[in-house]
């Protein structure tokens, strides 16, 4: 995990400057008297100096637990909230966000159609980790494909991808990088086109919420895929892990992912009365138990877009009360 300094909308302040605040003993040790206009002057300057709370809780946006988050307004590109939100961090699946969005561009392009039916390629057979159990002689379509990413996230589906964009993964994740710096990444690096842990595959959660936005703006036609509750293929069911999907009526996608180093991470979007939010959440406190790390990633993505959806569309602005509204 690296460890960057913050530069997000938090203030991490530190009192300085504070000694002698209170009496001091004069050459004859007896107190001094500290005039009043002087002890009003030093409590605004200690009101100035004194850490002040940070955006989420002076906004009234409740507790986020998770190592960065950012919170996007899909339709205008407005980030309403943000905590280390131009860092990297690994980001585990939520990779293949990217390997997604070549492929929608490839399929838009007319190299690959829907129902377009193929035999599982050998590197992707044999690739490890979450799988949507791709097998021997078993054909899939291009459709099942895609569903094999965003529902059980499977590794192979990623691989099987990467080979009939670009012909190799190597040649695919050079295409990732490069599409990463013309949508304005610039703090992504890709490795592979599945998320397996690499030291080096890292997005800050500003990035990751580019590359949603344009996902969503661009291939429109391609979201109903996000918002599967299940998948079943070779007689095999999977559940999403987003447990947002299929629960929530406002909630349209998008991608969970799971390291070890990445933590619990989600990728959530919804949309009421025309606005449509993003929500990216990294490194939310791993479990052993898979299943309740990636329910408290959805519980912590849901409490970024309620307060979002109310912050936009109910609440006026009122800044004045929005301070006390956490308290």
């Amino acid at each position: 995990m690296m460890t960057t300094p913050s530069n997000d909308m938090e203030q991490d302040g530190l009192c300085r400057g504070q000694a002698g605040s209170g009496p001091r003993r004069g050459r004859t040790g007896h107190h001094r008297q500290w005039p009043q206009g002087l002890l009003l002057l030093l409590g605004l300057l200690l009101a100035v100096l004194l850490p002040r709370p940070a955006l989420a809780q002076s906004s009234g946006l409740p507790a986020i637990d998770a190592r960065a988050y950012i919170l996007m307004n899909a339709n205008t590109g407005e980030i309403i909230a943000a905590k280390n939100a131009y860092d990297p961090y690994p980001i585990a699946s939520i990779t293949k966000l990217m390997t997604l969005y070549l492929l929608f561009q490839d399929i838009q392009s007319g190299h690959l159609q829907m129902q377009q039916r193929f035999q599982p390629s050998f590197t992707a057979l044999h690739t490890g980790g979450s799988r949507m159990f791709m097998h021997p002689g078993l054909p899939f379509s291009v459709e099942q494909m895609i569903l094999g990413m965003t529902v059980p996230s499977g590794n192979d589906a990623a691989v099987e991808a990467a080979g009939l964009v670009a012909g190799s993964v190597p040649r695919f994740v050079q295409e990732m990088n490069q599409t990463a710096r013309q949508l304005g990444m610039l703090s992504t690096a890709f490795y592979d086109p599945d998320g397996l842990p690499h030291p080096n595959n890292t997005a800050s959660p500003y990035d990751i919420a580019i590359l949603s936005r344009a996902i969503m703006t661009q291939f429109p036609q391609f979201m109903p895929f996000f918002d599967h509750e299940h998948f079943t293929y070779a007689g095999i069911t999977s559940p999403n892990p987003n447990l947002l999907v299929g629960r929530v009526p406002f909630i349209t996608g998008m991608k969970s992912g799971y390291t070890d180093a990445a933590g619990h991470c989600l990728v959530a979007t919804g949309t009421q009365n025309g606005v449509s939010l993003i929500a990216v959440v990294l490194g939310v406190p791993s479990f052993r138990d898979e299943g309740r790390g990636f329910w408290r990633a959805s519980w912590q993505s849901l409490k970024l877009l309620d307060w979002g959806f109310a912050k936009t569309l109910w609440l006026p602005a009122m800044p004045e009360l929005e301070r006390t509204a956490a308290h």
